[in-house]
């Protein structure tokens, strides 16, 4: 009969009378062969991989590292660039300023490859408030004179930007920037921006100035260039509720890369910009609990979007992962518009409002009249929201930390099958890593990545970048940036870690963890039945101990397993769940190691640790049957002198070896006391 959970603390010892099992918890370590780059607190917040290097952009200073090995500054590769602001510029911020030895530095925001005409290095950074464009070549050299770069980079470091360069899709086919910034000191001025082409016959474009109804103090998280379009995410004040009480929203903003200069009411100004809310629900129908604090995305192929959000301040934080698709999101904003009425309260506007004219998606812009032109700049909030995919349901929650950055990857197998994999960087300063084996399932945490063990301080992470061939993990902080492999298999020690990390798996006939060899079969065997597979392959322990002990005598059997799976341990004598049959004859120690209380024949038998129904060490325990008193000489020649009717000489080796066994125990005993004294001392008021 299934007992209630009882636990009592007695000199560090745990009774346990449950016998189920809970889910195998995910492990917490630092990284095998963890590399790491340093120079002190220079703010490194933008990675850039191409070829062969790791480009790092920080606080006044531009790094190229050697991909292979971040820690090697005697590398060919290996350059630093200091790029520090101006005597003048550092002396204007400071009017602006309250942070001279942060705001008035020059922090790098936008780090980007333009490779078809141009070959180069693009950098922006804020040059103590006043924006600066560097070009450089890939190994670093100067190209060409730097410039002023307002709209292309905020001018705050701490205002969030984003902003990508595409050769596909624009006007002409020209090469594009694509941007999300602040380019004034109080936050009132954000825009999204695309520069003039270098020979002027394509204009800028940008969101019209100080307009909340376009943009209303936005926090930029990121974009993407799919298609025939660039999406941007971001989150703001919700204009549509400013009548009730100050809100934020998450949106996600398209527009297209075809889109020109109307020359008329219009000017510098775009036409296909549209926005809608993006949410993430939990709960029920009935009392939905919305997440509205957008806080990291990562694109999917062309199709699916991850994203991140963050409960309200105030409220215990937590973070989630929801999933869209594209077309959802296209969906909602090809939909229907919202406006303010009269009386400021944002509607639904009937189809039969919109005038003739208004395209859904890229259609030339070039021939649209006035009364259109006037509508879109009026019109760029749609009225639906755009929900997961499936809708009220979350694809991953944490609590106590907040996501800052989302990497994806996958695997193919079996042809048609797909596993995806999430790389979530949070603000304590870990890594977690995440599956999901099929579409639509939910994520699964493998394991937490800790960056440095060695520090207190759990520094945000700012920027994460993974090398698809070699599989190698770039991350960044404020201080620091590591380089380690995302094959960590040797660290698993259950079959069943192992199999739900697709880039490992469990071999029979070495019984430990692997890196994956896809083209496998037996791989794609245990993709599909990986429960068949480690029932097949954990058969036996891969330990099995012979210990004889005397009657009376108290037992210890230990087994050393990591801390996250101590709480997964289960105990068996010959072959039953021990708490279902030795309840009065055992102990458990807050390990979850097993002592013997009264050894007797009764007792003897095989006793395995099992963890997640794998066994860990099995010891065969057998009761002396010649029995040992303490403190009788005659036992004790008994005991050593004569077994299984034989008669063997007692040397002192064999004493030494049965009082090496005594004094074990006695720091077995000595060890629980201790414990029990400081579960004492805390629990208990002192006299």
């Amino acid at each position: 009969m299934t007992t209630n959970l009882i636990i009592i603390f007695l000199f560090g010892i745990i009774f346990v009378g449950s016998s189920s099992l809970p889910t195998i918890p995910y492990s917490k370590y630092v990284p095998n062969s963890i590399r790491k780059y340093s120079s002190g607190l220079n703010y490194y917040w933008n990675l850039l991989l191409d070829d062969d290097s790791l480009y790092v952009g920080g606080q006044n200073v531009i790094l190229r590292l050697n991909r292979n090995n971040i820690e090697d500054r005697t590398s060919s590769i290996y350059k630093s660039i200091d790029i520090p602001s101006k005597r003048d510029e550092v002396q204007k911020c400071l009017s602006h300023s309250l942070n001279q030895a942060f705001d008035c530095e020059n922090h790098v925001r936008v780090l980007l490859r333009r490779k078809k005409k141009y070959n180069d290095i693009f950098v922006c950074s804020t040059n103590a408030f006043s924006p600066k464009i560097y070009y450089f070549n890939p190994d670093l050299t100067e190209k060409q004179g730097s410039k002023e770069g307002f709209g292309y980079c905020s001018r705050d470091p701490r205002h969030n930007n984003t902003a990508l360069w595409t050769d596909e899709g624009n006007p002409e086919n020209y090469g594009f920037f694509y941007t999300g910034a602040v380019i004034d000191y109080t936050k009132t001025e954000p825009i999204i921006y695309r520069p003039p082409s270098d020979d002027g016959t394509i204009k800028f474009l940008r969101t019209p100035q100080y307009d909340t109804d376009w943009l209303s103090a936005p926090e930029f998280i990121a974009s993407f260039d799919v298609g025939s379009n660039i999406y941007f995410f971001f989150r703001e004040k919700a204009e549509e509720q400013r009548d009730i009480f100050p809100r934020i929203y998450s949106r996600v903003g398209r527009l297209c890369k075809n889109d020109v200069d109307t020359a008329t009411i219009m000017a510098n100004t775009w036409t296909t910009f549209r926005k809608a809310r993006i949410t993430c629900l939990s709960g029920t129908n009935d009392s939905p609990f919305v997440f509205n604090d957008i806080s990291a995305v990562t694109k999917l192929h062309d199709d699916r979007f991850v994203v991140s959000f963050t409960s309200a301040p105030g409220d215990l934080t937590t973070s989630i992962i929801c999933e869209y698709s594209r077309r959802d999101i296209d969906s909602i904003l090809d939909g229907n518009f919202k406006e303010a009425d009269s009386t400021s309260v944002w509607r639904e506007l009937p189809r039969d409002h919109v005038p003739d004219g208004v395209s859904k998606n890229c259609e030339s812009n070039g021939s649209l009249s006035d009364t259109v032109l006037s509508f879109l700049r009026s019109h760029v909030l749609m009225n639906g929201n755009i929900f997961s995919s499936p809708p009220m349901e979350i694809a991953f929650q944490i609590s106590d930390t907040i996501i800052t950055r989302l990497v994806t990857d996958y695997i193919n197998y079996n042809n048609d099958n797909q596993i995806t994999l999430v790389y979530a960087g949070t603000q304590d300063g870990q890594i977690l890593k995440l599956v999901q084996k099929k579409k639509g399932e939910k994520f699964v945490l493998l394991t937490s990545w800790i960056l440095d063990e060695n520090t207190n301080e759990k520094s945000p992470v700012r920027n994460m970048i993974l090398a698809q061939d070699t599989k190698q993990l770039y991350v960044s902080t404020d201080a620091a940036v590591y380089q380690f492999s995302v094959n960590q298999c040797n660290r698993y020690i259950l079959c069943t870690e192992c199999e739900r990390d697709p880039l490992c798996h469990y071999d029979i006939q070495q019984n430990r963890c692997l890196n994956v060899d896809e083209n496998n079969v037996k791989v794609a065997i245990a993709r599909l039945q990986p429960e068949s597979w480690c029932k097949k392959s954990v058969q036996r322990p891969s330990k099995v101990l012979e210990l004889t002990r005397k009657k009376g005598e108290t037992v210890w059997l230990q087994c050393d397993v990591s801390e996250h799976l101590r709480s997964s341990v289960e105990w068996r004598w010959n072959g039953r769940n021990i708490q279902d049959t030795l309840f009065n004859n055992y102990l458990l120690t807050k390990e979850h190691n097993l002592i013997i209380i009264n050894m007797n024949n009764s007792l003897n038998g095989q006793y395995t640790c099992f963890v997640g129904n794998q066994p860990m060490i099995s010891y065969s325990l057998e009761t002396d049957r010649d029995s040992f008193v303490y403190g009788d000489v005659n036992s004790v020649t008994t005991n050593l002198s004569r077994r299984n009717g034989e008669c063997n000489c007692l040397t002192a080796e064999k004493y030494i070896e049965k009082y090496n066994d005594w004094c074990k125990e006695f720091e077995n005993y000595q060890r629980a006391y201790n414990e029990w004294e400081v579960l004492r001392d805390q629990s208990c008021p002192k006299p």
